[in-house]
């Protein structure tokens, strides 16, 4: 056990559309206090600031400042997480005003190298607040699955899984096409972000394809909903993250869109596919079918790579190093 206790906190608006930041806020509350640190999520259940040590937070959304600026006024550790990866280069504005942010924070988390080239590109840090920690994942998606949970609400089955808030950086219309030409079962999951861009995608889809709303992170019909899949597609514009992690750890076998941040987690593990052509993805998805011992091989391989660096122990041993040494 340790003495210390901390605050996650993120921007005001983040939850009016749950997704992976939901996951992520849960996840490391979990893990933090299964390693001895009191972390609470922001909200009704939490106590006031003046309980704990700092805060940890999540994004540089400019609704998060005054929650930041609150815990600076009492003299509380501001432990940073960013979240953000840019395609293009983001307005003076934005870069003075996230500039400001890791100003005054403590301590910059980033959960990849590739994030961090990334935001660097735009954003002067002094190098002495910067650690590089990856993404720690839920140890229940090491545990017993039950499949069953899954045919409770759904009777779709040998389908493909799309995780994630259904909105254009996502790229779910490519996939929704390219299983309407292999004529295959999908499965969506996430809720929406772009109404406009929904209905399309489910104007589109043939009838084996079905959308759910946000599922509670780590949940048991979440990790049975992966469980029961064929395979995971992710060919978003930004990276995948978290769900492919969480793919991973439950031997999926994972296509993505190609990138920085996809070769640093999985090399050469996962298949990769282009985001712009739903007639070359409809090709890797039939090679993932029908590649049985090539297929075995990667998703073994994919899974020793997270579970060497993302499992909780891997994950809450190093934060909680981090957090100790900044709170001395």
């Amino acid at each position: 056990m340790t003495d210390l206790k901390f605050l996650l906190t993120t921007y005001s608006t983040a939850f009016t559309t749950s997704g992976g930041g939901e996951s992520e806020q849960v996840q490391i509350s979990e893990i933090l206090n299964e390693h001895g640190v009191k972390a609470d999520i922001y909200g009704v259940g939490s106590r006031p600031l003046n309980y704990y040590d700092g805060i940890i937070h999540f994004s540089v959304h400019p609704d998060g400042w005054a929650i930041v600026q609150e815990a600076l006024i009492k003299h509380k550790k501001v432990v940073l997480f960013p979240n953000v990866w840019w395609n293009e280069s983001p307005s003076n504005l934005e870069i003075t005003r996230i500039t400001e942010f890791c100003n005054n924070a403590n301590i910059i988390i980033f959960k990849s190298q590739s994030e961090l080239n990334n935001f660097i590109q735009y954003i002067p840090i002094q190098d002495n607040k910067i650690r590089v920690l990856f993404a720690g994942i839920s140890d229940r998606f090491l545990s017993p699955v039950d499949l069953d949970v899954f045919c409770t609400i759904s009777d779709v089955s040998d389908f493909v899984l799309c995780m994630g808030l259904i909105e254009p950086i996502k790229n779910q219309l490519q996939v929704i096409r390219a299983l309407n030409k292999l004529n295959m079962n999908g499965v969506f999951v996430g809720g929406m972000r772009d109404y406009e861009y929904y209905l399309q995608c489910t104007k589109e889809a043939h009838a084996g394809i079905v959308f759910f709303p946000f599922i509670q992170p780590c949940s048991v019909l979440l990790r049975s909903m992966i469980a029961n899949c064929n395979l995971m597609v992710e060919i978003s514009l930004d990276p995948p993250a978290r769900s492919s992690l969480e793919g991973a750890l439950l031997k999926k076998s994972l296509i993505l869109s190609d990138g920085e941040w996809q070769r640093e987690h999985f090399e050469n593990d996962v298949w990769y596919a282009p985001t712009n052509s739903d007639v070359d993805l409809a090709k890797v998805i039939e090679q993932v079918v029908i590649s049985s011992v090539e297929r075995e091989n990667m998703i073994s391989a994919a899974y020793q790579r997270v579970i060497g660096r993302h499992t909780a122990k891997a994950f809450g041993s190093l934060f909680v190093r981090i957090l100790a040494k900044e709170s001395v």
